[in-house]
């Protein structure tokens, strides 16, 4: 049976409806329940403040004999010390002469730190700077953002810093007296025997970097959901920081 041409537009109408809902359900895909996880992160923004310390070595070195000794320099963890200053101060306690000082003494001193090495020889006295020592770099400002929910920020620096808070020095002191033992006279030889030694004052100056941090914590808002064709879509958000 011939169909008239109203009724072949009507089957293509229909034929074109069913293709276009066909694609219509296979492009749909229903959403599924969206489910919403709040992610924190902290940011900690470190500086770095130089400080300065002053502290006196103080002892006797006794002529003809090495005096030794290590002198540590120790600031709390966390701090990095960049430069330590020696100043030696003394003066030759047992002299004689009124116009023309007789028997003054020669001290030395050397500092060893590491592979380096600073000798200070004076007659009679000084009081003066004569040794410099670069113990560490400056430490430098940092921004750190973590997600990491029991991170110590005070530790972190610690660690990172570790061992560059302290500096040992090796001290030797030497006392050559102005008063020679070979001698027939008398009042020399009693001289030699009254110059026992010199005390000495170590001055050390030293430089260190304190650090000081601020904290921010941000909640991040992500929003993810699944649908039917298996894709995982996710969103996220900003919701404020204390």
């Amino acid at each position: 049976m011939a169909l008239k041409s109203s009724d072949k537009i009507i089957a293509i109408v229909g034929v074109i409806i069913l293709i276009i809902a066909g694609i219509a359900i296979f492009l749909y895909s229903s959403p599924q329940e969206e489910v919403q996880v709040v992610k924190k992160e902290k940011t900690f923004t470190y500086t770095w403040e130089a400080k300065e310390e002053n502290i006196t070595f103080t002892d006797y070195a006794v002529k003809n004999q090495e005096y030794q000794a290590d002198i540590e320099i120790n600031p709390s963890e966390g701090r990095v010390i960049t430069n330590v200053n020696f100043w030696i101060s003394w003066k030759d306690d047992y002299t004689r002469g009124i116009l023309i000082r007789k028997g003054e003494d020669k001290l030395t001193v050397t500092l060893s730190y590491l592979n380096e090495e600073k000798t200070h020889s004076s007659i009679k006295s000084a009081d003066e700077s004569f040794a410099d020592f670069t113990i560490n770099d400056i430490p430098q400002d940092e921004v750190l953002i973590t997600e990491e929910e029991n991170f110590d920020p005070v530790e972190y620096i610690k660690q990172k810093y570790i061992g560059q808070n302290s500096a040992t020095f090796n001290l030797s002191v030497k006392v050559v007296t102005g008063e020679k033992l070979l001698t027939i006279r008398p009042l020399k030889l009693l001289n030699f025997f009254l110059d026992k030694g010199n005390d000495f004052d170590l001055i050390i100056t030293y430089e260190y970097y304190d650090f000081n941090y601020e904290e921010q914590e941000d909640n991040m808002t992500i929003s993810s959901f699944q649908n039917d064709n298996g894709d995982v879509y996710s969103h996220m958000t900003n919701t404020g920081f204390k």
